[in-house]
């Protein structure tokens, strides 16, 4: 498929299919020219380019794509430039943050797998600076999530819901919490499990440690999840969020692209192995349709047997860049998820864990002692319910998560410590 006849049937603007152009050709995908196509000068709304690839988290390839790209007046591309050094700052300190803390935890006897952030962008693009990413991710044992949560508060890292007198709580009703530095924008999410139970990927926990990989990060040698975990994570951490990033698309296409015919095949049977086929058959067509991924053999199979997967990417193609800086809709955020689920038990056990489970937020918006605990059970549908249901109005203003591409200009300058 030609770069310009992407997003054509979907009615995305040309803003949108420039952006997309952009990350294809940095994806290596080969049109039969030597550039994207550029609509002229006047028909673009550059602050617009620069937005879209802002909330995509893919501004700094489109950056290094355009000011390659000739014809692109350089006054163009100064909001992009910008961004694109200041996110490349942040993610150096950000590299330097993740090496000090990951070599303490191991010092302090408790392992810790990195992934996403710096050593992804490492792994898939081979530049620190590819990237954007507001946070750092590490994944511990659940038997030791405890004793790392406590670790990472005497660095000056607190919970945004865990109570550290009381971690059972966090641990028994999520998967992850949030650890925020007062002194900086720095924040690292501390994973005890990969994905919420409601996701059929669940690989064992002893398997994902053996298969773990040590990676050079700022002259610190750091854990890192084995390339062929990493790349399924990342299928199903799409699925999770609907794909509705562009930046997590590019990712896979790049491990894809990195994966010969052998392991791509071996991906596939991974997942069916994990209930997780269709998960990665639509990850695959949407690395494959949108930036010219390949495939192999087995993925493509899996593709064409399941009439649902086409329904599924064609779904999430046409909204991936409706309300660019909002919220997800619900279709995101849980049709494009339920549909990934193969089996009606599956589905099931997905929207009951999910809507009724209790969540770390609905522990934190109401403590309660521990013998009262069961209570949550209560509340959690009430809340789930009040959090929902104004989004069922298409005109109900949701702003999306905050998408940092630099510290504040008083602590750019600021060493890591």
């Amino acid at each position: 498929m030609a770069s310009g006849e992407i997003g054509a049937a979907h009615g995305w603007s040309a803003e949108a299919r420039l952006v997309v152009a952009c990350i294809r050709r940095e994806c290596g995908a080969q049109d039969g020219s030597a550039a994207p196509p550029i609509v002229p000068d006047g028909a673009i709304d550059w602050p617009l380019v620069a937005a879209i690839a802002g909330n995509h988290g893919v501004l700094p390839l489109v950056y290094r794509r355009l000011r390659r790209t000739p014809g692109v007046a350089p006054e163009r591309l100064a909001r992009l430039r910008a961004e694109f050094y200041g996110n490349a700052l942040s993610n150096l300190n950000m590299a330097r943050e993740l090496a000090r803390v990951a070599t303490a935890l191991e010092a302090a006897g408790i392992g810790a797998i990195a992934f996403k952030g710096p050593l992804l962008a490492l792994e898939a693009w081979g530049d620190v600076a590819a990237r954007q990413f507001n946070d750092l991710d590490l994944l511990v044992r659940r038997a030791d999530a405890a004793r790392a949560a406590a670790a990472l508060a005497a660095s000056g890292y607190l919970p945004r819901a865990m109570d550290l007198a009381d971690p059972e709580a966090a641990l028994a009703s999520a998967t992850s919490d949030e650890f925020i530095r007062s002194d900086s924008d720095w924040t690292i999410d501390l994973h005890w499990d990969l994905l919420p139970a409601y996701f059929n990927y669940a690989p064992a926990e002893d398997a994902l440690w053996r298969r773990a990989e040590f990676r050079e990060l700022e002259g610190a040698r750091i854990r890192a999840l084995g390339r062929a975990d990493l790349t399924l994570f990342l299928a199903a951490h799409g699925a999770k969020h609907g794909w509705t990033n562009l930046g997590s698309i590019a990712d896979l296409a790049m491990m894809l692209r990195a994966t010969d015919d052998a392991g791509r095949d071996a991906l596939a049977a991974a997942a069916r192995g994990c209930g997780a086929a269709r998960i990665v058959a639509v990850r695959a067509a949407l690395a494959a349709d949108l930036l010219g991924a390949p495939t192999g053999a087995a993925l493509a199979r899996a593709r064409a047997d399941d009439p649902l997967v086409a329904r599924l990417v064609r779904g999430i193609e046409r909204r991936l860049f409706v309300n660019v800086g909002m919220r997800p809709r619900l279709y995101s955020e849980w049709a494009v998820p339920l549909g990934m689920i193969e089996s009606w038990r599956g589905r099931a056990r997905h929207l009951a864990l999910r809507a009724l489970k209790p969540n770390l937020d609905d522990v934190a918006f109401l403590p309660l002692p521990r013998g009262l605990r069961p209570l949550h059970y209560a509340i959690r549908p009430v809340r789930a319910l009040f959090l929902q249901a104004r989004r069922i109005f298409p005109n109900a203003p949701y702003p999306a998560k905050r998408v940092r591409l630099w510290p504040p200009p008083e602590r750019r300058a600021r060493p890591s410590r």
